[in-house]
Parts: C-alpha cells; structure tokens; sequence
C-alpha cells in the first residue's frame, strides 16, 4: 500500500480530541489522525450513533448485514468501537453503530439496547468463552475466592493488552461526578475516549466496563514503579465522588472496594503495595489528585487482612 505525506490543519477541539485519544491508548497523535481519516474515508459517518447489545450467536457480520443490510461492512462497526480483532466479541457487549453516509442503521437497534444486559457463556464465535461477570444479591463472603457480584455495563473505550495475563496493579481513582449513571453513560460514549474496568456506586453497587484481560483507558500519562503507561498492566477501579476532599465514601462502597481488590489480588497474584491511587501514578507528578479523601492505607490494610500481605 502506497502512503502519501499531507498537511492537515486542525482546529483547537479536533486537536484536543486526538490528543487526548493518542494519550489514553499510546499512539502518536500522526497515527490516530489517520485513524480519523481512514473511518471517515471508510464510513462516511454522519449523523448520531445508535447502540446495539450483542446478542448469542451474533458476530460482527451478521450484525452489519442486520442493521446496514451488506455484511461486507462489518469493518465500520469494527473501527467505531476499537475492536482489533473481529473475533473478540461477547454476549452483553454494547456497541456502538454509525450510520454510513445517508444510510441510517436498521430501527431494529432500539429493540435490543440495553446497558445493563450481563454476559452469559458465549458460543463460538463469540469471546470470551467464559463470562467475566457473576451476578447476586448478596456480596461474596470476606475472605472467599468468589468475584463479589458485578454488573455487566460495557465500554467501547478499551483496547487488548499486549499480554492478557500482565495485570501486576490495582489504580483506584475518584470519578470527580455524583452519580453511577453519569459515570455509565460517560464511559459508554466512544468520543470521551476514557472507561475503567470497574466503577462502584455509593450503595456499593459495582458495574464492570471492560474485561479484566482488556486495557481500559484509566491511567492516561502515568508510571508505577518505574513502569510507564499503567494502562498496560493495571486494574482501574473508580469510586463515585466528587473528589474534592469533602465528599464520603459510604462504608457500602468502601467494603464493596475492599471485596473487589481481595478478589483482584487473589486472581493475579498483586501484591499489598500495589494498590495505588491515581495521584500516585499520575505524570508529570500532581496532575491527578484522586482518590482524594480516601483512606488507602485502610483499603490496603482491611485487603491483606483478608489476603495476606
């Protein structure tokens, strides 16, 4: 494939945007330009984005041949929500479709959005083939091996890790909004750019974004024992707060936290030390100053009492 050299004048908020995107996922801010370029080229996107909710048996496919009635055009879903492998789809994943040039997706979309659906066991080919969600009413035991119950609320905003199983830290930060809600909707729109892999509410209400094994886009410019990019090999976890030093943290939410960081540590072996907040990792230093307000050093003292140090 031939490439050309071009000059491109963006305005301030276009910029920003690419910045911002080449920022959360490592790029250089050339590459996510022409990534812009390309799904333009590609797409032809106009108007508003609908969603669709991953149904079983669904592929990338049979959803555009459904909602732009041509297969063929599986890429432009796949480029709208960050998907590097075609294959890696599950069952509750909310994606993001846009309408192609003056073609508008299938009004059967609005039959089937949800963003709370919770992934069963997928079949092939849809992956993963085990869900990374349970459900209950009742929080996991202190001290059991169980995932304490999670929601399924999906992001587009994440990207595979180099190494699925380099996951050596837990980050917790402080949404900076009021409601669990507005942390969903927020993270469910591709064009902020940013997710966590979980969120807790003040009831303790725990929803999960993206899959443990993805890189979600919590971390942004950040270093962790001298390792840079915390993307690549962390948890993020935000706490519904105002972050501005005043605002609790209900005891729900803080046992919920300690519960989820137990199990988290358990699963991949994270040592006590390295649960961190984002004021911890942040670059340059003093950038980010969440979790502001809340007591880390009791989150990681009440974990290893369950997990050990």
């Amino acid at each position: 494939m031939a490439f050309r050299n071009i000059q491109v004048d963006l305005d301030d908020a276009v910029f920003q945007a690419a910045l911002n995107r080449a920022t959360s996922e490592g790029k250089a801010i050339g590459q996510v330009i022409a990534e812009f370029l390309r799904q333009y080229v590609d797409g032809m996107t106009t108007g508003s984005p609908t969603t669709y909710t991953i149904q079983s048996g669904d592929t990338l496919g049979k959803i555009a041949k459904r909602l732009y009635g041509d297969a063929r055009k599986y890429p432009v879903i796949q480029r709208a929500n960050n998907i590097s492998d075609p294959g890696r789809i599950w069952v509750g994943q909310v994606l993001v479709i846009p309408p192609i040039g003056n073609q508008t997706a299938s009004a059967a979309v609005a039959t089937t959005v949800s963003t709370t659906t919770t992934p069963s066991r997928p079949s092939t080919p849809i992956v993963p083939t085990t869900s990374p969600i349970t459900t209950a009413s009742q929080p996991a035991p202190a001290g059991s091996d169980q995932k304490p119950p999670a929601e399924w609320v999906g992001s587009p905003n994440f990207n595979q890790r180099l190494r699925s199983d380099d996951i050596t830290a837990i980050i917790i930060h402080s949404t900076a909004s009021s409601t669990l809600q507005g942390v969903i909707s927020w993270f469910n729109n591709p064009n902020a750019k940013v997710s966590a892999h979980y969120t807790i509410g003040k009831d303790g209400r725990i929803v999960q974004h993206v899959r443990d094994e993805d890189r979600a886009w919590h971390a942004g410019q950040s270093v962790w024992k001298g390792r840079h990019s915390c993307n690549d090999y962390t948890v993020g976890i935000e706490l519904v707060n105002l972050n501005d030093g005043r605002d609790p943290y209900p005891e729900a939410q803080h046992q919920a936290n300690v519960a989820l960081c137990a199990y988290l540590r358990r699963q991949y072996r994270i040592k006590a030390d390295d649960i961190a907040g984002h004021v911890d990792i942040a670059l340059p230093p003093g950038r980010k100053s969440d979790p502001r307000g809340y007591d880390l050093d009791r989150l990681r003292r009440e974990v290893a009492a369950i997990v050990g140090s």
